[in-house]
């Protein structure tokens, strides 16, 4: 007690060790088994997705169709990110061929939660005062994989790499904005 004294706490304060449980805090929450969550609790990612979203075993046409046009879409960026880094790779250009690498692995898995997010919308959303529903997405990924079809076909034909380039970033650009739509909140009264 006479330590208690020496720094000034007077005897009749009870003195705990810095270790024992505080009988006033409530328990600890116990760690899962999964990884993420014992490490990053509070995590909240948007890249999440299944891969199941791809599959093409499945009984319905429509959905078959839209999974046909997802794969069809990025298997063309893919390529014709491929296509871009040969071409630099032939001139050759360092730089280019760095910055297609990169953007192609990015662009790739960036592409890849979109296609998915647009594929798994399901119910309508109000955008602009417009109901948007399964239908409208289904449209967007074929005119999307169309659009892909000839951006491949001009690179080859015409378009060359600048307009293959500009076009490529432009579909990139609204393949987000619609799966960001497809990324809102049902409208409560949607039949799909």
């Amino acid at each position: 007690m006479a330590a208690h004294h020496s720094i000034g706490i007077p005897s009749d304060v009870p003195v705990r060790s810095h270790y024992a449980p505080t009988p006033d805090l409530p328990p600890r929450p116990q760690p899962s088994g999964n990884f993420r969550d014992r490490n990053c609790p509070n995590i909240r990612t948007c890249w999440h997705f299944d891969i199941n979203s791809y599959s093409l075993r499945t009984s319905d046409p429509a959905l078959l169709a839209r999974r046909v046009c997802m794969i069809a879409v990025l298997g063309i960026r893919t390529a014709i990110s491929v296509l871009k880094v040969i071409y630099y790779a032939a001139r050759p250009d360092i730089v280019w061929i760095i910055l297609s690498v990169i953007l192609g692995v990015i662009g790739f898995f960036f592409i890849a939660w979109c296609l998915a997010k647009i594929g798994d919308a399901k119910g309508d959303r109000m955008v602009l005062g417009m109901r948007v529903g399964r239908w409208h997405f289904d449209v967007f990924l074929l005119v999307a994989a169309l659009i892909h079809v000839g951006i491949l076909v001009g690179f080859f034909f015409g378009l060359g790499v600048a307009g293959t380039a500009g076009t490529w970033t432009a579909m990139w650009l609204l393949i987000f904005a619609v799966a960001w739509i497809a990324t809102w909140d049902a409208e409560p009264n949607s039949q799909v």
